[in-house]
């Protein structure tokens, strides 16, 4: 099942499909800060940041607990920003209509829940990746770890779903 599929799952204008995503969302992108190369300067790690500060600001107010960092797992030190932040941005082109979703809820607590949705950091993400990749000059060898670590993000965001996914179910 995509990345797509999994998320669509849930009914995005409920507490509990919003408080899914959010926290989702908050394990991926915490895995994705931590996998980020130390000695490198990161133009959008502040931008995760204030993504994260936001998701958990939306959980506070849907009264969920933001998941524990322990959750966060990262076994590739060898990721390629920009394919993790392809990801990442371009998981940030529907977010418009995800806030419309949010909005019209008729639940007044997930109406106050849009940090995150409406995060304007965000809002140049794509459009810096797309820039990149398109004047992007670099070898073979590093177009393919681009690739490999978008397919890596990507399968970050599927387990993180997973996990939180399996945090809820009793036993």
């Amino acid at each position: 099942m995509s990345v797509d599929a999994l998320f669509g799952q849930h009914e995005i204008a409920t507490r509990e499909g919003l408080s899914i995503t959010l926290q989702a969302h908050a394990v991926a992108l915490r895995r994705s800060l931590a996998a980020l190369p130390s000695c490198q300067t990161f133009s959008h790690e502040r931008t995760l940041r204030v993504m994260l500060a936001a998701i958990e600001a939306d959980l506070a107010t849907l009264g969920v607990a933001a998941p524990s960092v322990d959750q966060v797992e990262v076994n590739d030190n060898d990721i390629h920003p920009l394919g993790l932040m392809y990801v990442i941005a371009g998981s940030r082109l529907g977010a418009r209509i995800l806030l419309s979703d949010i909005k019209a809820s008729s639940d007044p607590v997930v109406v106050f829940a849009t940090r995150y949705f409406s995060c304007p950091e965000s809002d140049e993400m794509w459009k810096n990746v797309s820039t990149t990749l398109k004047l992007w000059t670099g070898s073979e060898d590093e177009e393919n770890k681009i690739i490999a670590s978008a397919q890596t993000a990507f399968l970050w965001f599927e387990t993180a779903h997973r996990s939180v996914q399996k945090a809820r179910i009793p036993a």
